[in-house]
């Protein structure tokens, strides 16, 4: 079975309600983490919002074999409760640089730290 790719979409040009990525800064200041994270001053961490329930979904468009099978469930009634979340998809790593043990400088790559992509898995 062949797969298509998503398309990463940002609310900014989503529809009303519409599953999306919405842009979120995270300062370090804010969070009172600036006396140990050294670079950077803060990143987009980003966040999902938004609803699955008027998506059309062909058998391409699911991460795995199980959420299509649920959602066949679903759209048939028969798990009546059940609704699909919009949630992030892909992520990518941030990198810190910042005072470790013994004021030791460090740098690290930490994954999925920013949401790159939202969908309806």
């Amino acid at each position: 079975m062949k797969r298509v790719r998503r398309r990463a979409l940002d609310c900014s040009g989503a529809l009303k309600g519409q599953c999306c990525k919405q842009r979120f800064y995270v300062n370090f200041t804010d969070l009172g983490w600036s006396d140990w994270i050294l670079a950077p001053q803060g990143y987009y961490a980003n966040y999902c919002m938004g609803s699955c329930n008027s998506v059309h979904r062909t058998p391409d468009t699911f991460l795995n074999y199980y959420t299509h099978v649920i959602y066949e469930y679903q759209k048939y009634g028969d798990l009546k409760g059940l609704q699909p979340c919009c949630a992030p998809v892909k992520f990518s790593s941030t990198s810190l640089i910042y005072f470790g043990p013994d004021s030791n400088i460090i740098k690290r790559d930490l994954p999925k730290m920013t949401v790159d992509e939202c969908g309806c898995p």
